[in-house]
């Protein structure tokens, strides 16, 4: 019997490309929209929580994520490989790490297991493959990782808490922000947050 699952994030782009990556595998995920989880009875074996633009550990939509009756385990699945951010989620309760560098047959086996009462860390090969390839702003020419930072800023966040949040340290964040400015033709953070709500990188929703 394929294995209910839902992704959890507020870009509904960043689903979208999720649930694509998972298509090919139908005989043995079953998805289930994230709406349809939240206003009733339906009930998912896995919630797959994309950090995408989102706090990845100690947070509290994982917190929540976990109370939900609905949801009989969550998995995270961030960019973010950091020891210390896979130890945070763990300690949250969450029942999976799977990183977002994982060919999609391996992020299948590793929900699998999961679903089937298993604690699973799956850290991919250490590169980004990121088959996922939808999200905000990537046809303005943003990568996956500056937009996720460039979403945040929309979002209010200071680079501290980008760097906190994201496991990422300052200077990386920094980077992110001097080469997404770049691409975006703007040089100062209300420029960057108007630039971002014209390409689609202020949240769709906030569950």
């Amino acid at each position: 019997m394929p294995v209910r699952v839902t992704v959890v994030n507020d870009y509904l782009v960043v689903v979208a490309g999720v649930y694509a990556f998972l298509a090919p595998y139908g005989d043995r995920i079953e998805i289930v929209e994230t709406d349809t989880v939240h206003s009733g009875p339906a009930v998912v074996d896995v919630a797959l929580y994309d950090t995408f633009a989102a706090p990845v550990g100690k947070h509290a939509r994982l917190a929540a994520l976990l109370r939900d009756p609905t949801v009989g385990a969550v998995a995270v699945y961030s960019f973010a490989t950091d020891h210390q951010a896979v130890s945070d989620s763990l300690a949250m309760g969450a029942h999976g790490f799977l990183a977002k560098s994982l060919p999609a047959r391996e992020l299948v086996h590793g929900i699998e297991q999961i679903a089937a009462g298993s604690r699973v860390t799956m850290l991919g090969p250490g590169r980004s493959v990121m088959g996922a390839d939808r999200w905000p702003a990537k046809e303005a020419g943003l990568s996956a990782r500056e937009a996720e930072v460039v979403g945040l800023i929309v979002q209010g966040h200071s680079n501290e808490e980008i760097a906190s949040s994201c496991y990422l340290s300052l200077n990386t964040v920094k980077t992110y922000i001097r080469t997404a400015y770049r691409k975006m033709g703007v040089t100062t953070r209300a420029q960057a947050v108007a630039w971002g709500i014209a390409h689609g990188l202020k949240p769709d929703r906030t569950l």
